[in-house]
């Protein structure tokens, strides 16, 4: 678990695009998945809700979606959060991706 502010660009449509983490950018590959958890109930027992659903939520927005930095190199999988009282994304997990 970790808990690193991180840069995250996103697409006009809201999509996440390209993380700088650590000195490389990572490039999102696939279908990113979000979601919110309700202010009420904070940590990771909340019932999560898409965020298409959430507008308007106080909650806590996550964001998981797999990235590389080229081609060649691995996919990682990155977990990231904002609480609403701030503007800075948090990384909290990267994993690494099987078959990749």
């Amino acid at each position: 678990m970790l808990n690193e502010t991180a840069a995250v660009q996103f697409l006009p449509s809201g999509l996440p695009l390209a993380l700088r983490w650590r000195g490389g950018l990572w490039q999102v590959i696939g279908a990113p998945a979000s979601w919110s958890s309700p202010s009420n109930q904070p940590g990771p027992a909340s019932t999560p809700t898409p965020l298409h659903e959430a507008r308007g939520n106080a909650g806590t927005r996550f964001w998981r979606f797999q990235a590389q930095t080229g081609p060649a190199s691995p996919v990682l999988e990155f977990e990231m959060s904002a609480d609403p009282r701030s503007t800075d994304w948090r990384l909290r997990r990267v994993t690494t991706v099987d078959g990749f």
